[in-house]
């Protein structure tokens, strides 16, 4: 229940220019429910860390150019803070149940886009996200998982949620989605198999296909193969190469940038730079020789989280937010069972370079159950948390069935 709150991120409630996010209300809701069952004990260095952020946070706050706004966000900070540590105390409760449970949810939301999407509630499928690049963001534990299963207990433990990633690229037309899930490929691929001729060939064939796939049915796909091949008649033509794949991404990077420059320690205040952009920058001035995305506009947040936690909130609110960061990437015990987390975790980050908002409740819940399953002192109980559950079952059946050898029911 947890994981689909922080997901509905397309629902929000306009309170008089600032939008209420339904996933921060939900969660508030969610949280009284979760401590009546196990309280609100926190974990001390997880409490230090999340203090400390919450702090370099308050300079942006208090010098924000737009205060409203600011207070809003500065809310939306506590509540994915308040994500990211139930998440830590809910998983060390459930132990590796929680990775079944996270699967569930993963499978759920393919089906329910295809639900969308064949009744035409979305064009491209996205869940309850904003847009098809936020889905193709959350779902990369799920991709990460998913090949860490194929890898180590075989492609025929994994053949279900393969399919179903499948899918879901098909739903969401996502090319960002193709782009994380290969590099989730790669990465595990790396390090649990050996390169073989064999998996490079089949590689380049899936991606081949799913290129050519895209290319007939996604007309910004199709606009980007024709440009890269025009750009080897006319080499002067790469811009429109940079404009057509990252569309207003780059002019944007660029407006944070300069906020940053004018306010380097704390920033133009969290949550205000669209207001700050608006007021004080010209689209005309971020022009790339000329050439301009279609849709760009001073009033759209930076398509960087780290510039944009920088023009927002300053030097010592960057300095905090990568604290949080290396805290979460940096979390060790429990090896085997966190491997395919942490690597989902940098692939995230990773995604969130060329992606906006750092206030994602889905990617906060993500730092929580890392921090949880690190937490986890009896490391037997996640012997086998990212076995598949029906390997797991055959487990069990050998168990029981040495069980009755050694100690046989009475015969009467």
């Amino acid at each position: 229940m947890g994981m689909l709150i922080v997901s509905i991120d397309i629902i929000n409630v306009d309170l008089g220019g600032i939008k209420l996010k339904l996933a921060y209300v939900g969660f508030s809701g969610y949280l009284v429910v979760f401590s009546y069952f196990y309280g609100l004990s926190l974990n001390r260095r997880n409490s230090i860390v999340a203090i400390v952020f919450l702090i370099s946070f308050l300079p942006s706050l208090i010098f924000s150019t737009n205060l409203k706004i600011s207070i809003a966000f500065y809310a939306g900070t506590f509540m994915c803070i308040v994500i990211m540590l139930t998440f830590a105390k809910m998983t060390e409760k459930i132990g590796e149940g929680v990775i079944d449970l996270a699967m569930k949810f993963y499978r759920f939301t393919v089906l329910l886009t295809a639900v969308l999407v064949l009744f035409r509630v979305h064009e491209r499928g996205h869940f309850l996200f904003y847009e098809a690049s936020y889905y193709a963001i959350a779902l990369i534990p799920y991709y990460c998982i998913t090949f860490y299963r194929m890898f180590v207990f075989g492609i025929k433990f994994a053949r279900i949620d393969l399919i179903l990633i499948f899918f879901a690229i098909i739903l969401s037309q996502s090319v960002s989605m193709v782009l994380w899930i290969f590099l989730s490929f790669f990465l595990l691929y790396l390090k649990y198999s050996r390169i073989r001729f064999f998996h490079v060939a089949s590689v380049f064939f899936v991606s081949f296909m799913l290129i050519y796939i895209l290319y007939l049915y996604n007309i910004r796909v199709k606009n980007i193969v024709d440009a890269l091949v025009h750009v080897f008649d006319d080499p002067s033509q790469y811009l429109n190469i940079f404009i057509l794949v990252g569309g207003n991404r780059l002019q944007r990077v660029f407006i944070a940038y300069d906020a940053f420059m004018a306010h380097p320690w704390f920033g133009v205040g969290i949550g205000a730079l669209r207001d700050y952009s608006t007021l004080h920058f010209s689209t005309d001035n971020f022009n790339l020789d000329g050439l301009t995305a279609s849709d760009f506009s001073a009033d759209i947040n930076a398509t960087n989280v780290f510039m944009e936690v920088a023009a927002e909130a300053g030097i010592i609110g960057l300095v905090g937010f990568l604290l949080v960061l290396v805290f979460v990437g940096t979390r060790r015990g429990n090896n085997e069972a966190l491997r395919p987390l942490l690597l989902s975790f940098y692939v995230t980050m990773t995604a969130l370079i060329i992606e906006s908002s750092y206030l994602r409740p889905y990617v906060w819940a993500l730092y929580g159950i890392i921090i949880g399953i690190s937490s986890i002192r009896d490391g037997g109980n996640l012997k086998h948390a990212l076995m598949p559950r029906s390997l797991k079952e055959n487990i069990d059946d050998e168990h029981e069935s040495r069980a009755s050898h050694l100690f046989p029911a009475d015969v009467r």
